[in-house]
């Protein structure tokens, strides 16, 4: 979908509920509709000792394990430094 210029991604169409919807990436500029569903993780820039992606799994292995809506959990550790702040917990 292209909307004001920029393609942007719905999950609506992915056809499964949006609780249990995350999404990955260094921007939400396209997911307008779904910011809530969002964790930002530091753009890569090519340095193979960036861990941002390891970092994130214990908090997606958990949200995987127990019936949990997404957002809920997201917005609970935060959209930015997710990984750190579920981790020191």
């Amino acid at each position: 979908m292209l909307l004001d210029g920029t393609y942007i991604k719905d999950f609506s169409y992915l056809g499964r509920p949006i609780n249990e919807v995350v999404y990955l990436d260094w921007s939400d500029k396209v997911v307008p509709y779904h910011k809530e569903n969002t964790i930002i993780l530091p753009e890569w820039s090519g340095d193979q000792d960036d861990r941002a992606l390891y970092d994130i799994l214990p908090f997606l292995e958990a949200m995987a394990t127990k019936p949990v809506d997404t957002r809920k959990e997201i917005a609970q550790y935060g959209r930015e430094n997710t990984a750190e702040k579920f981790n020191q917990m």
